[in-house]
């Protein structure tokens, strides 16, 4: 969610919040339903949508070539935040 995430001396608040949420790490299915009623989109789209792309990612992680031991570390804050925004749907 936030390219900065793996560097520790730049911010990791996101540029514009999801769901009233602006800390990337605190993001959660939740906060993207809480973004759609906002604009006026329909919750149940959103939600299905939004645990439709997490499962793809948690999925597709595996098949990702890491060579170096900084991306599986990315990769692994990437299967998290997917676990947590999917479970929160």
């Amino acid at each position: 969610m936030a390219a900065t995430v793996y560097y520790p001396e730049l911010s990791r608040d996101i540029a514009m919040r999801i769901g009233g949420e602006h800390s990337s790490e605190k993001v959660t299915g939740r906060n993207f339903v809480l973004m759609a009623e906002e604009a006026g989109h329909g919750q149940p789209l959103v939600r299905s949508r939004v645990a439709e792309m997490s499962e793809k990612v948690i999925a597709a992680l595996p098949q990702v070539e890491i060579a170096h031991p900084q991306a599986e570390q990315v990769a692994a804050l990437i299967r998290q935040r997917s676990r947590k925004i999917h479970t929160a749907t």
